[in-house]
């Protein structure tokens, strides 16, 4: 007597991938890694707006502030350094390759450059302030710059975010 079995059945292949993402990207970082970032943004800007604030007066306040934005941006290239470049925790590396991979890489190499822009000047902003001299004025006029492209990294999240937002109401519209 023959027996016979249910056809054998494959698990189900998951969707193709666009040909420009990566294989190894998950779909959406973790919310660890989105809670790492708002606090660490939290600690930088923090330490920032409170060093800008008591730039004249309260001395131990400025200079606490002050290490508090050398210590968020040591920790943010320290962390950044763990993860591959595809990750959120990367660090913000500018590559003229995501120039090609149409509005969303354009994007992302702006935000790029706008990100390490201002690490660099906020870390200048630290360290002439930790090596200041009496009667040379080389921090506070570095700290203005550092505060101008803060203003201009705000604006720049603003744009981009709106710019996503105009593209997906678009997109939903056509």
């Amino acid at each position: 007597m023959k027996q016979s079995f249910p056809p054998r059945q494959l698990p189900p292949q998951p969707a193709p991938r666009p040909s420009h993402e990566n294989p190894h990207r998950p779909g959406k970082p973790s919310a660890a890694a989105i809670g790492f970032l708002m606090l660490w943004h939290g600690g930088l800007s923090g330490g920032f707006i409170v060093a800008m604030v008591t730039g004249e007066g309260a001395y131990n306040a400025h200079v606490f502030a002050g290490l508090m934005v050398i210590f968020s941006i040591a920790l943010r290239v320290l962390v950044g350094a763990m993860f591959p470049q595809w990750h959120v925790l990367s660090f913000p590396l500018p590559s003229v390759k995501s120039l090609t991979m149409g509005t969303n890489g354009v994007r992302r190499f702006l935000s790029h450059v706008m990100g390490l822009t201002l690490l660099t000047f906020c870390a200048l902003a630290a360290l002439t302030g930790w090596y200041a001299r009496p009667g040379v004025d080389a921090h506070s006029a570095v700290s203005y710059l550092a505060l101008t492209v803060s203003l201009a990294h705000i604006g720049l999240v603003l744009v981009l975010q709106g710019w996503k937002k105009a593209e997906a109401f678009a997109r939903n519209r056509a």
